[in-house]
């Protein structure tokens, strides 16, 4: 008796800490979500307005191939090559570089006063590289205390030699607007880094961070490998371990990261788990009272329910499972089988005109041909995952689980010869033993069938089966809709 409730009991502890850690896990992947879907939707913002900004960039490389460019007036040439930069909100000026670095067109004026930028990050970038696509500087900060990066593509001549360099500024108050939009709880940070470990941008927001190299930190090295994921780790920073989220953003060299602090993840779960502790303690402490006084109550009714369970479940002449006990293990083995991916197969097996051998030979007979029959179907399904049932008056039914129809045909072929040879002599006529007609159908359960489409393509098979002689198996071609209407010979 003790030693029962104490099962109990530890049980319902185990059950207990499976609910408070499912609790956990819930609270942590609701997290990770959340934390996904804000670094796709910046992702997504960024990626759209750069590619905006480059077309911009893309606008001027164009007009400056434009015949004659150089002969039109400078009002003019600043029209053609600049308009397309006014529908871009944060980008700043733009301007474009000759070969040596003298900045030579400038957005903001017709006529830029001289100046070399042949020093600059974006030039000897575009100058070293062959390849015209954008290239995204380091963020810097202007006298003024504008905090700007530069968005640049080289300019190639018809031979593909440096021409130049056309550049266009971006404010980097648009990121700082766009990680406003984030609501962040305590502990938590958002961050945009190139991929060198430089910070464009942090939130919450220290003018300090804009610049920093966090390449050597085990946060950032974690985020150099895929192009997004997650992982748990504490920040050199701080100390405080956080869920981290991360994206690569696009065709850009950037990377946004979204850092949670676990204690904030997992605040609700702080929550629940001492109360569902002590519901669960309070449960176990009743349930050691209870068995006490109910152990006698339960042995006395379980031989009962065993029995009345039994009965239930059975078909009393053959003691096969009846059609009630199969019907509910298949709805089981087909939701097993659809998600496991494996195969289901379907035997309905009918005895070859069991009414005119009844009628001839009398009932007992007939239900000791039907006993002789049920024990030829068990004995060719042995396996441990096989159901036969009687199915009604003279027709049975087998599942086997994880059979191809190949599969199926043999254990069916096996069935119908072992009825086939029996010869235990009803009224000592062994010639007049009753064969059996099968019909066969295997499917892999998928979304969008139905457990009953099984069953109706045996039955379909079983009628082709009755119809092209009796005592032979038919496997239905392929599994379809098969009308409840079809009727079976007798």
């Amino acid at each position: 008796m003790i030693a029962l409730g104490l099962v109990i009991t530890t049980v319902l502890l185990s059950i207990c800490v499976l609910v408070i850690g499912d609790i956990g896990r819930r609270d942590y992947t609701r997290a990770a979500r959340a934390a996904e879907n804000v670094v796709a939707t910046i992702d997504a913002d960024i990626t759209r307005n750069f590619e905006l900004y480059d077309l911009s960039l893309q606008g001027v490389v164009d007009g400056l191939n434009l015949p004659d460019i150089w002969q039109v007036s400078p009002a003019i040439r600043q029209q053609i090559l600049f308009d397309r930069a006014a529908t871009a909100k944060y980008l700043g000026s733009i301007f474009v570089l000759d070969r040596d670095g003298n900045l030579i067109l400038d957005s903001r004026t017709p006529q830029p006063s001289p100046e070399n930028r042949a020093d600059s990050e974006y030039f000897k970038a575009a100058r070293n590289n062959t390849n015209a696509l954008m290239y995204l500087s380091r963020p810097w900060s202007t006298a003024a205390g504008d905090h700007l990066i530069a968005i640049s593509r080289r300019i190639n001549g018809a031979d593909g030699s440096f021409r130049g360099v056309v550049v266009g500024t971006m404010r980097l108050s648009y990121f700082y607007g766009l990680f406003d939009h984030v609501k962040l709880r305590a502990g938590d940070i958002l961050s945009l880094v190139r991929t060198d470990g430089t910070v464009v941008m942090r939130a919450p927001f220290d003018y300090r961070d804009i610049g920093r190299d966090v390449s050597a930190s085990p946060v950032f090295q974690h985020m150099t490998g895929d192009s997004a994921g997650s992982f748990d780790q504490a920040a050199n920073s701080d100390g405080v371990k956080r869920l981290f989220v991360y994206r690569h953003i696009g065709q850009a060299p950037l990377i946004v990261n979204y850092g949670q602090a676990l204690d904030s993840v997992y605040a609700g779960w702080w929550q629940q788990a001492p109360r569902l502790g002590v519901i669960i303690g309070f449960a176990c402490a009743i349930n050691i009272a209870l068995i006490v006084f109910l152990a006698r109550a339960l042995k006395r009714g379980s031989i009962a329910e065993h029995s009345l369970a039994i009965a239930a479940m059975t078909d009393s002449l053959t003691g096969l499972c009846n059609r009630r006990r199969f019907d509910e293990i298949y709805e089981m083995r087909w939701q097993d089988a659809q998600a496991a991916n494996m195969p289901l197969a379907i035997l309905m097996i009918d005895v070859d005109s069991f009414k005119a051998y009844n009628d001839r030979f009398g009932h007992q007979v007939g239900d000791e041909a039907l006993v002789g029959i049920a024990h030829c179907i068990q004995q060719g399904a042995q396996r441990s995952g096989d159901i036969a049932a009687r199915y009604g008056g003279e027709e049975f039914i087998l599942l086997l689980t994880g059979a191809t129809a190949e599969a199926a045909i043999e254990v069916g072929e096996k069935i119908r010869l072992l009825v086939q040879e029996q010869h235990v002599g009803q009224q000592s006529r062994p010639d007049s033993a009753p064969t059996i007609s099968l019909g066969i159908a295997s499917v892999v359960p998928q979304p969008g069938r139905h457990s009953k489409d099984l069953i109706g393509a045996a039955d379909a098979a079983l009628y082709e089966a009755k119809k092209n002689g009796r005592n032979r198996t038919e496997a239905a071609p392929m599994l379809r809709l098969v009308s409840a209407e079809h009727s079976r010979a007798a």
